[in-house]
């Protein structure tokens, strides 16, 4: 005997909401407070709503703070555990389409100074516009042409372009190039070498013949007439006076990619590289230094972090770039 088939409800877990938390306990999970998620699901809203109509579409605060988890934490595990009701399948689309709407307004809240119109750079170098360095992301060792990049640290990443102002705003970011290829090699082929973009800069170089090129692996810079560099082999007490005050000024940029790393722990290689191929980590990075200048401008602070401390970079050869 035949019997009917009836279909089998889906039964869907009630989704916690960034509204039921308290101010302290958004800060330390999604690394803004509740006033930049609601402007940010306005301003993505857009792009993040359903298109197909379905009843049980994912809402967008659901997609912005699922996202944010991620890259506060760096693990999918932790977000479909803090939002609860969402597989890991829908964190990662939750992900490439909030990546995707925040790279399409990243000119927004990145953009480097224009010479003349910028306010006086703080610090004992008058007309600098910026501080330049990189940082090295890592992540998992690509199918094709690997060897490009595993980096001199011997670990596979992308060599990430960072300026920053005095203030920890970053100001501009090259997030193309693998591990492999040099600062120096980095720097030429962007937009700050080109005559219109030219403006000093503070940066370093180790080895004065970086100027006429860099060898493969070398993290320095060269010196150009709108980047400053530290001198190699100081003569004298202006000379050694001119490095102190350099590498003081740099301290600022320091501070800023160790912030970056403590605010968004998947950038942080002690806690595992990126699953992801280099276009989607370029990604994670712009949208990472987006989040920062937004917390930065509405001076939310860092909540301590119960991990280890980010695996700092080696001393960074970084760059001046004046007016």
């Amino acid at each position: 005997k035949a019997l009917p088939v009836t279909r089998e409800h889906r039964v869907y877990r009630t989704r916690s909401s960034f509204l039921d938390l308290t101010e302290e306990q958004v800060l330390r999970r999604y690394r803004l407070d509740k006033a930049a998620i609601a402007g940010l699901c306005r301003e993505l809203g857009a792009d993040l709503e359903s298109l197909t109509g379905r009843s049980h579409a994912l809402p967008v605060a659901v997609k912005v703070t699922s996202a944010l988890t991620f890259l506060a934490s760096g693990s999918f595990q932790t977000a479909t555990r803090d939002t609860t009701g969402i597989s890991q399948s829908a964190m990662s689309n939750c992900l490439a389409q909030f990546l995707e709407a925040l790279q399409r307004r990243a000119a927004r809240y990145i953009a480097f100074p224009s010479p003349g119109r910028s306010a006086p750079h703080p610090g004992p170098f008058p007309g600098v516009l910026g501080l330049l360095g990189s940082m090295h992301v890592a992540l998992r060792a690509p199918s094709e042409n690997e060897l490009a990049f595993r980096n001199a640290r011997n670990f596979h990443s992308m060599n990430m372009q960072v300026v920053c102002d005095a203030a920890g705003a970053i100001t501009n970011v090259v997030a193309k190039f693998p591990g492999s290829c040099p600062n120096a090699a980095v720097l030429e082929n962007s937009a700050l070498a080109r005559p219109q973009g030219a403006a000093p800069a503070l940066g370093a170089a180790r080895d004065p013949r970086c100027a006429s090129g860099c060898p493969p692996g070398d993290r320095s810079y060269p010196l150009k007439t709108w980047l400053m560099t530290p001198i190699l082999f100081p003569c004298g007490p202006a000379e050694e006076r001119y490095n102190a005050l350099h590498h003081q000024a740099l301290s600022a940029l320091r501070h800023t990619l160790t912030l970056l790393k403590r605010r968004f722990r998947c950038l942080d290689a002690a806690g595992g590289c990126l699953q992801y191929a280099p276009q989607k980590v370029c990604q994670i990075f712009l949208a990472c230094c987006v989040l920062h200048n937004i917390a930065l401008r509405r001076r939310m602070p860092l909540e301590p972090h119960d991990g280890p401390e980010p695996d700092p970079e080696p001393e960074l050869p970084l760059q001046h770039r004046r007016v």
